[in-house]
């Protein structure tokens, strides 16, 4: 009778297995891509937000034109080939904008998604004994089994609270990158106007770093047993201080992204 220790290895184990299944939902959604057919609200939404973009190309080509002809700029027909030649590159940017973002979007992706093929779930490569050891004695009707127990049971709230942490930051950043999306015709339509080209480039730089957040929070998911084995091998203390890290890590990962690409 009593609380036998093989029971509660089998709980400890449940949480484990818990713990690592929240965590591959985290590494699935990174790999989810914005562009997947069963998202919808990107091509309807594009094809609006286009429309916008396109009148903006013309607005800038217009008011560049009129600009260069009453200050006498246009002397030649290689200056007004220049103009027109702009404005179709501005043109064919902007209607290709879904596809472009793609190019970004999948170049970052693939890497992060090849790197999470090799990494299931944080503690994974820990077993049970890494976050309970068994007391010297059961004690009266295996109570000592069980105090053992409860006091791990911190160290598995803290563990499940940094995951969802990490799942909630990527569900945010998922949803980042298809707001870009969708408005990207807009800001690269400024590649158009004479003097708005930093916004243009600003804003493929804030794409490039949302994407690249994806690669970055892989990296340390990667990097996690082995920084945990640093600083405290398999004990519950250090396991505990590597995950808290991880998630404060991964609220950090948008400000390294853009820091990298300059944005």
């Amino acid at each position: 009778m009593g609380f036998e220790w093989e029971t509660i290895e089998g709980w400890v184990r449940s949480w484990l297995d818990t713990i690592n299944h929240t965590f591959n939902n985290s590494v699935q959604v990174l790999k989810i891509s914005p562009f997947d057919s069963s998202i919808t609200v990107i091509d309807t939404a594009m094809a609006a937000v286009e429309g916008v973009a396109l009148v903006l190309v013309s607005m800038f080509f217009a008011i560049q034109l009129c600009n260069d002809a009453m200050m006498l700029k246009i002397q030649s027909y290689e200056q007004v080939f220049k103009l027109f030649f702009k404005f179709i590159m501005a043109k064919v940017i902007v209607q290709n904008a879904r596809g472009l973002m793609g190019i970004l979007f999948n170049g970052f992706n693939s890497v992060a998604s090849a790197l999470g093929e090799t990494n299931y779930g944080f503690l994974s490569s820990f077993g049970t004994d890494a976050l309970i050891a068994k007391p010297e004695s059961a004690g009266f009707f295996g109570l000592n089994y069980l105090v053992k127990y409860l006091e791990t049971m911190p160290t598995f709230l803290i563990l499940m609270g940094a995951c969802w942490v990490i799942n909630l930051i990527l569900i945010g950043r998922l949803f980042e990158i298809i707001v870009y999306t969708v408005i990207s015709p807009i800001p690269l339509s400024t590649f158009a106007g004479e003097g708005w080209h930093d916004s243009a480039k600003a804003f493929v730089k804030s794409y490039a770093a949302v994407c690249l957040q994806g690669l970055v929070v892989i990296v340390m998911f990667y990097a996690f047993a082995q920084v945990a084995d640093l600083l405290g091998g398999t004990s519950t203390l250090g396991i505990t201080i590597t995950a808290l890290a991880l998630a404060l890590g991964v609220a950090k990962s948008g400000q390294w992204a853009r820091q990298a690409v300059g944005a």
